[in-house]
């Protein structure tokens, strides 16, 4: 595995984030000379990949409840 394909891999950008926008965020609120007032702009784009992770993660809980309901009901 390269460089390349780690910075392309689905699971890295879902726990890390894609470096992209987070250099790009930062340099946002660095700008931003107001530290009191709310960035909207910054909640809803957590707020989206909060959303989008779970939406990516929606198949690997659907393929461990079995396994944890198995679990469970051993008890």
């Amino acid at each position: 595995m390269g460089k390349e394909s780690h910075q392309d891999d689905r699971f890295s950008r879902m726990m890390f984030g894609d470096r992209r926008e987070s250099i790009r965020g930062s340099h946002h609120r660095d700008t931003d000379n107001n530290s009191s007032s709310l960035d909207i702009e910054s909640i809803i784009e957590n707020i989206s990949k909060l959303r989008d992770s779970s939406q990516n993660l929606k198949p690997l809980f659907q393929m461990v409840y079995p396994f944890v309901q198995g679990f469970l009901n051993k008890k």
